[in-house]
This record gives structure tokens, sequence and C-alpha cells, in this order.
């Protein structure tokens, strides 16, 4: 009860926007802010408030691990997560201790690329030069991140036993870690704003490239189910990437539970389908959202409230 009440009053610090007053809050839960996430989650709450009519406070409680389970057992109504650990968070498997059976997908978003990154003029070149090197590790409050970064390793054979492994916090700090040269090399999402802050202070990084090959892409998927290889060309959206790059890529998905209501989550959907230049400008990530691909097939339940919006928009 300590936890679920101290959730809400994390909440109700954080401000909301003006709206409906007489509506019920609802909330949404990410990883720490400088993340993706929070930026998702945070440009989703805004549209949510002035398009949907829906009251809606951001709560940055932490990575998947620790939020996703909180959706399940009806504490939070919403939160952000990516496609394989969204799989692994209702089967119970990878870094959850148990299945979470409540939760439904209401809204694909758009693609995550992430990847292991060094500094531009580093000597490690390769994901198997990263060998015997200090590697930001465990993730403490985001395991997706480490379950995710160990995938990627095994594609080569290695493993973070074969890499001085540096414990953090979440992403953020692995990246904070990276930046101030505690750590050789970190894995994180390339959308992320920290990610741009710190290749900014360093001056350039580099991400280390995935094999682009059937046999990668079969491991990953093996691994982590829901995530396959994607090409990245340079783009100034994505640092560390000065060439054609292959990348670890997963879905970013709204989750919600199956015991949130149809209309509200009938009504956030409404409003993110309906409002890409807000989300847009809220946060950048949004430029590559389609709104057309927000039902796009992940192997997951969907919320009968989402999809009784996507049947009224014909998808």
């Amino acid at each position: 009860m300590f936890f679920r009440n101290s959730i809400y009053a994390i909440a109700l610090s954080l401000p909301v926007i003006a709206g409906n007053a007489a509506a019920q809050t609802v909330s949404i839960g990410t990883n720490p802010q400088g993340s993706l996430a929070y930026a998702v989650g945070a440009a989703i709450s805004k549209v949510a408030i002035e398009k949907g009519d829906v009251q809606m406070r951001v709560v940055p409680q932490g990575g998947p691990n620790v939020v996703v389970p909180l959706v399940n057992a009806g504490e939070l109504e919403f939160s952000i997560a990516d496609s394989n650990t969204s799989n692994s968070a209702i089967e119970g498997t990878g870094e959850f201790r148990r299945a979470n059976p409540d939760l439904r997908v209401a809204a694909v978003l758009l693609d995550l690329y992430s990847g292991f990154m060094v500094r531009a003029d580093s000597d490690i070149k390769t994901l198997e030069d990263l060998k015997g090197k200090r590697v930001a590790s465990d993730f403490i409050k985001q395991a997706t991140v480490h379950e995710n970064a160990g995938a990627v390793l095994a594609t080569v054979g290695l493993s973070f036993e074969d890499v001085v492994r540096v414990p953090v916090t979440d992403g953020v700090s692995g990246v904070e870690d990276f930046e101030t040269g505690n750590v050789d090399s970190t894995f994180f999402s390339l959308n992320s704003g920290r990610t741009l802050q710190a290749d900014a202070a360093l001056g350039g990084t580099r991400v280390l490239p995935i094999a682009d090959t059937e046999q990668a892409a079969k491991q990953l998927a093996e691994s982590r189910a829901g995530a396959w290889v994607t090409v990245l060309q340079p783009d100034p959206s994505f640092p560390g990437i000065a060439e054609a790059t292959p990348v670890y890529t997963a879905a970013f998905v709204l989750l919600t539970s199956k015991n949130v209501s149809d209309e509200t989550v009938h009504d956030v959907v409404k409003a993110i389908y309906e409002n890409k230049p807000a989300l847009e400008a809220s946060a950048g990530a949004f430029s590559s959202f389609d709104p057309a691909q927000m039902k796009r097939d992940i192997g997951l339940p969907f919320h009968p409230g989402a999809l009784k919006f996507y049947a009224e928009t014909g998808n």
C-alpha cells in the first residue's frame, strides 16, 4: 500500500495542463526523465489532456520491469515499453518474475533503435572489441536494457561475463557514466534526448554495428521476441550513425490494462491518432510516427477500446 500511495504522491506533485477538472485523472508510468519513454509519455499526456479531454499525469517511476506490472495491477493506467519487453511482461519471462496477463496494447507508436555506443575516437570498432572493456550493466531499475544488451552481445558469442561490468541504475545513468568516462560503452536508445546530449558533450559518438545477417536476426528473435535488425542511415536524429549501421530495433508500444475503461482508452488513442504535429512538437521522435501503423500486428492482444477506435477509422 505504501508503494502505491507513493506513486500517486509523485503523480500529484507533477504539473498537469488545465482541462476538465471533473474528469478522472489517469497516470502513465515511464522511465526517468531524459529517456525516450519519458519524452513520449509526456507528449501523449499533453495531447490526451488538450485534445482528448482525458486528464493524464506522467509518473517517471522506473523502467518497464518496475512500471509495467503496476499497470497490470491497476495502480497505473498506461505505460510505455518496447514490443519484446511487452511480450516478456505478459508471459512472465526474461526480466519479469511473474506473468502480467491483464496487459493490453493501446497503440504501436514508433520504432525504437538501440545500440552500444562508444566515443567517436575510441579504438573499439566492433562488438567483439568490447571484451575486457568497462561496460554499463545490470540497469537495476530498467532490467529490459540489460536483457536487450545481453541479446546483442550474444550475436557475437559474448555475454556480460566477458566484459568488465559496471552496474548502473537505468539507461539514463548508463549514458551519464559513459559521458563522464566511467565506462567505455553503454547500451541505450538512439532516439533518446539524453543520448543526443552525450553525443554533443563528447564531440561525437559511434554506434557499434550488429551483424546484418539472417543468423543474427534469428538469434535476436529467439532471445527477444519482437526484436529485429534495422540498417540506419546517417541522420541528425540518430547520434553515432556516421554510415549505414545495423542496429537493434523493437516497436515502442503504449500499454494499458484490460480493466481500464473502453472510453478512456478510445479517447487517448483517438487523441494520438489525430494529433501527430502536436506530438512531434513535444517529442521529436514522433517525426517517424505513422498513425496508420498504430494497429500494427506485433503478436500481442489489443484493448477493446483501442480496437473500437481503429474500427471507426477503417483499420
